[in-house]
């Protein structure tokens, strides 16, 4: 009996040793069409999973540089003691690979212009191990109970594809995210700055949690005020430590981002009635609209404030106010229409002015098919009765400026309206405020009573006079103003978002690129002399920092300005240094100075902080066809 006893306690020790190895996660694959092989993944299931027929949210974790699914040596995971908040939450977590290939420890085909190197796209891989979760696992397949966290460069990707996918996706968690990369394809990439793209996220509740000694600390703090700028209802937690999700040994920080994503599970859902959306790819979907496009080059595509009545459809070679990629744009709207009916579809053109007149039939499945032109467009939609919609149309300053500038400002808004027609007697009131406190406007309260069938109304002139002082950072530095506008029972919210010329004390050493080399090589396009010459496009430096510039002047042709980005040696490719080539009209008068406000960047090494240099300048141009 002794001797049993003795060998029934070593099989139980054995059998506690064994459990004891058994590692509380499996490492399996699927085979992905997007990549063309199998691709790996990590997946926790809740302990009573196999033990019933009960269905579980789902979380998927996005790793970081040098990270693959089953290992981050940054984010410093303890992947053992993360199955007990699997259990403790009652979900499935799916770690997934984001790994391009075996020999490349950079994932996801994101990054500087060098590090996009592959056609496949990290957008399109998403909703493929959705779609294999879903069907080989018992989830809970619901938009509701579907959430994301991200750490580093798995932090951009979780706000990118919760941005990309809002109707997939309950709510998202950055870990101390990278706040920049261009994103595309090798041959067609564009620079996606988080912080000008929480519209995408309106309908995503994030959160951002980083350490105060993070290499990326201020680069991230930029995304927060990119955030409230936007006024996107924006979660942050900061702690005390580095580039990492936890301290060794603890779950506490990983904890926080499950908890925060399963608060949101199960919400009610339903398709916004107004949103707005910025997609850098040539064709897309969101809720439920279909866009295509030819686009082949960096830039992003921009429904604006779509709505039933509506939309703006917009083309932008940077964000939030770049000038028109001018690109022909076919939409095919989500099914909100009447099928077989046949609905009054006016179109605005921004570009001249003009509109366009049309009718748009519903598919059987109350679908409209639309078709833009290579302009900015504001489009109405409605039916013979349906009632107005005014929605914000368009702006200028006095003089046809664009540009705020400090002191005084006379401020001119131009609404449409999307919806049916006025009748001739209702009464608009019209409230437009100011976001930012350095900006105060006066007769900003507005009322109107506009005719019958009119379909811009044009604003009297508000004063905005403007106190604003250059930001030292790279957060966003234009102004937004709302517009509210009140019909009877039914408000109208719409925004005006006006980039500012600052003012700055004055630049010295000033050198022109108009096809002649300062450093490295030439960007600007002309006779190289050095001077600026009507006709030529020019790139201008400080020293040797190239500006970015600002100005109002009318013989700048906006429309052909172009951004140039350069790295500043950091610890990490991270946060790109913005200059302009900017192309003075052919027509510019012989001796006319131009004025421009313009800055620089420059870097810390360790942390990452990029600060902004500003000031003013002023070019002579040269035009001998005009010369007396």
């Amino acid at each position: 009996m002794k001797y049993l006893l003795v060998f029934l306690c070593l099989l139980f020790n054995l059998a506690l040793f064994s459990q004891s190895q058994i590692p509380p996660y499996t490492d399996t694959s699927h085979f992905s069409q997007v990549f063309g092989h199998q691709k790996f993944y990590r997946i926790y299931l809740p302990g009573n999973y196999k033990n019933n027929s009960e269905r579980f949210p789902v979380i998927y974790f996005f790793h970081g540089w040098g990270g693959r699914h089953f290992k981050d040596d940054n984010a410093l995971l303890e992947y053992t003691m993360i199955k007990d908040l699997v259990d403790k939450y009652r979900v499935i977590l799916v770690m997934w690979d984001g790994n391009i290939e075996e020999s490349q420890p950079r994932p996801y085909n994101i990054g500087n212009h060098k590090d996009i190197r592959y056609p496949v796209q990290m957008k399109d891989y998403f909703p493929e191990l959705v779609e294999h979760i879903d069907s080989k696992y018992r989830t809970l397949s619901d938009r509701s109970h579907r959430g994301i966290i991200g750490f580093s460069m798995g932090g951009i990707m979780s706000f990118f594809l919760a941005g990309k996918y809002p109707d997939k996706v309950c709510s998202a968690v950055n870990l101390a995210g990278t706040p920049e990369f261009f994103i595309g394809y090798p041959e067609n990439h564009t620079l996606y700055q988080v912080r000008y793209t929480f519209k995408n996220l309106m309908e995503v509740p994030v959160r951002q949690q980083g350490g105060d000694r993070d290499i990326l600390v201020y680069l991230n703090e930029e995304v927060q005020k990119g955030a409230q700028w936007e006024g996107n209802p924006y979660e942050f937690y900061g702690f005390h430590g580095g580039h990492m999700v936890d301290k060794p040994g603890e779950t506490k920080a990983f904890e926080m981002a499950m908890k925060f994503v399963c608060s949101n599970f199960g919400r009610p859902f339903t398709y916004p009635s107004s949103w707005s959306h910025y997609d850098l790819y040539n064709q897309f979907s969101v809720w439920d609209y279909n866009v295509n496009s030819n686009k082949n080059i960096p830039g992003f595509i921009f429904l604006r404030n779509v709505t039933k009545h509506g939309m703006g459809v917009q083309t932008l070679k940077w964000l939030p106010d770049g000038p028109s990629l001018r690109i022909p744009v076919t939409i095919t709207t989500a099914p909100l229409y009447v099928p077989g009916k046949a609905y009054q579809v006016i179109h605005f053109i921004n570009d001249n002015s003009s509109m366009i007149d049309d009718r748009a039939v519903a598919d059987k499945e109350g679908r409209l098919g639309l078709s833009f032109g290579p302009n900015d467009y504001e489009t109405a939609i409605f039916l013979p009765g349906d009632i107005p919609e005014p929605a914000f149309l368009r702006y200028s300053l006095q003089d046809n400026k664009k540009l705020l500038e400090t002191g005084d400002n006379d401020l001119y808004i131009q609404l449409y309206n999307r919806g049916g027609d006025f009748s001739g007697d209702e009464s608009l009131a019209i409230r437009v405020q100011s976001c930012d406190k350095d900006v105060v406007l006066y007769g900003n309260e507005i009322t109107m009573k506009p005719e019958a069938r009119e379909r811009i109304l044009i604003l009297p002139a508000i004063r905005a006079t403007c106190g604003k002082t250059p930001p030292m950072h790279a957060e966003p530095s234009q102004v937004k103003f709302k517009v509210t506008i009140q019909s009877g029972d039914t408000t109208y919210a719409d925004e005006v978002i006006v980039p500012v010329l600052f003012n700055a004390p004055a630049f010295d050493s000033i050198r022109i690129d108009d096809g002649r080399v300062i450093r490295e090589k030439a960007f600007g396009k002309g006779n190289a002399d050095g001077t600026a010459n009507a006709g030529e496009s020019i790139m201008v430096y400080k020293s040797k920092n190239r500006l970015r510039l600002y100005t109002n002047d009318p013989w700048i042709n906006r429309s052909k300005e172009e951004l140039m980005d350069e790295q500043i040696p950091s610890i990490w490719e991270d946060g790109y240094a913005l200059s302009s080539v900017v192309t003075i009209s052919p027509d510019c008068p012989d001796g006319h100075v131009i004025e421009f406000t313009g800055d620089y960047e420059t870097n810390s090494y360790n942390p990452i902080e990029r600060k902004l240099h500003w000031g003013t300048l002023k070019i002579k141009v040269s035009n001998p066809k005009t010369k007396k």
